[in-house]
């Protein structure tokens, strides 16, 4: 007996509308836990969840930047590059809060990470 002359069609080509509802539910149910586990962390300690905003938002930042293919170039400014500075911010003011010496460390700290990275 011959095989079939086409493989048999892959199941999620079966039904793309249930596929699209259940990453849409996905999706919301993401954002809602993401709002709320930052909510709950906000009423508790407003600088650590500050400073969780901030590192999420840096790290989405640093992703876009290195996403390969790279991404459109205003997408890369905007989004990109609009994420990483706004959630270095956030981290820069959540210690500044703690204690203003942070600043001058911390930017010692950037200045020999960058030096150090300096390739030949």
């Amino acid at each position: 007996m011959n095989p079939p002359t086409q493989p048999p069609p892959l199941p999620s080509h079966r039904a793309p509308r249930r596929r699209i509802a259940r990453d849409v539910i996905g999706l919301l149910l993401v954002g809602v836990g993401s709002v709320g586990l930052l909510g709950s962390l906000f009423s508790g300690s407003p600088p650590l969840a500050v400073f969780l905003i901030g590192l999420l938002a840096a790290t989405a930042g640093g992703s876009v930047l290195t996403v390969e293919p790279p991404v459109p170039r205003a997408l890369r400014l905007f989004g990109g590059y609009g994420a990483l500075a706004t959630g270095l911010a956030l981290i820069t003011a959540v210690a500044y809060c703690v204690t203003p010496w942070t600043l001058p460390f911390g930017a010692l700290l950037a200045v020999a990470v960058w030096l150090s990275g300096e390739g030949e």
